[in-house]
């Protein structure tokens, strides 16, 4: 299958930016789950100590505020370059064969700021700030906050607020919907893999 099929961009901006990302969730949940139930866990990465990583973790608050979902990466719990090796290890262990949809912020051109990308497989969090950090996701979301240089924290650190807020409240929302559409036992934030 053409790779292109399986990624959708758009822009923050856009009247259907909300509308593409949420379909395309549910197009690649569908293709996850199709052949049996999987557990399916959302994954926030970032941290909240500078603003343009913060997507992650604002996104993953907003959809525990919801309470309805296994997630994991929050304002107050951040899942970052120092435990995310870690917290992977947990959701395989507790969830054993999960599809994770891992959502994190990412550096990209000056064209691209603002856009949301959504595709089937992998990313690899902190390669913009040079951490080596291991693949993780089956349904990647990404929201290009700022550009990227050389100096990946410092564009981090000026990345707008507001930019990121409403990057992380499209994201959450077209998840929450998306995972609204699959069966309990599959989203349920409370059951984890019997010992």
């Amino acid at each position: 299958m053409d790779r292109n099929l399986l990624k959708v961009k758009t822009h923050l901006y856009e009247a259907d930016a909300y509308e593409k990302v949420y379909q395309q969730i549910v197009w690649l949940l569908k293709r996850q789950l199709d052949s049996m139930i999987r557990p399916v866990v959302v994954l926030c990465i970032g941290s909240d100590r500078y603003t343009g990583d913060a997507l992650g973790p604002l996104t993953g608050s907003y959809l525990e505020e919801r309470n309805a979902f296994r997630v994991f990466g929050t304002m107050n719990y951040p899942v970052h370059a120092g435990n995310l090796v870690e917290v992977i290890n947990r959701i395989e262990n507790e969830y054993g064969n999960p599809v994770i949809i891992a959502v994190d912020a990412c550096l990209g051109k000056q064209a691209e700021v603002g856009n949301i990308e959504v595709w089937e497989g992998s990313i690899r969090a902190g390669s913009a700030v040079g951490n080596q950090l291991p693949p993780v996701g089956h349904i990647s979301v990404i929201g290009v906050v700022n550009s990227g240089s050389a100096s990946g924290y410092i564009n981090l650190q000026t990345t707008p607020l507001s930019m990121v807020i409403n990057i992380s409240k499209i994201i959450s929302r077209a998840l929450q919907a998306a995972l609204q559409q699959y069966p309990q036992e599959a989203i349920q934030a409370h059951t984890a893999k019997s010992s």
